[in-house]
């Protein structure tokens, strides 16, 4: 799960990225997120709401059933690897995690990620196209978010 999923359900009524993390809370499949995630989502929130409201998503992220974290020590080993296939380096420990963890999904709502070189290697999904594979209902909204 990459960032800009937490940040649009913090934002958004009701969106395909609520579901989505709905669904992880149901157990239907198991999330996955860096390191990096907490820290970006801290600072974003942050940055435009209150800092209790940044609290609130760092508990609800920590307390998703199953969770795994990808942490900075895991992802030493790859230091290297990816980073001629990703553009912004704020997203390398995403996409390392996606690898360390042996994920087959990585769910995002960051269009400009899902266009780098990387895209090749990476399964990438909208959090609509993930749920219409779980065989969910989804929301009509924006690029899929």
């Amino acid at each position: 799960l990459d960032t800009g999923v937490f940040l649009v359900f913090l934002d958004r009524e009701d969106s395909n990225s609520e579901r989505v993390l709905d669904a992880a809370a149901e157990g239907l499949f198991l999330p996955v997120v860096s390191f990096h995630t907490f820290q970006e989502a801290t600072h974003n929130v942050l940055a435009r709401r209150t800092k209790d409201e940044s609290s609130w998503l760092r508990y609800f992220m920590w307390t998703l059933p199953g969770l795994e974290v990808v942490t900075a020590d895991r992802l030493q080993s790859m230091q290297r690897q990816y980073g001629d296939r990703v553009a912004d380096p704020s997203d390398l420990p995403h996409i390392q995690a996606y690898f360390a963890a042996e994920c087959d999904r990585f769910i995002t709502v960051n269009r400009r990620l899902t266009r780098m070189a990387i895209r090749e290697v990476v399964a990438f999904r909208t959090p609509r196209e993930f749920l219409e594979e779980l065989g969910l209902p989804v929301v009509e909204t924006p690029q899929g978010i």
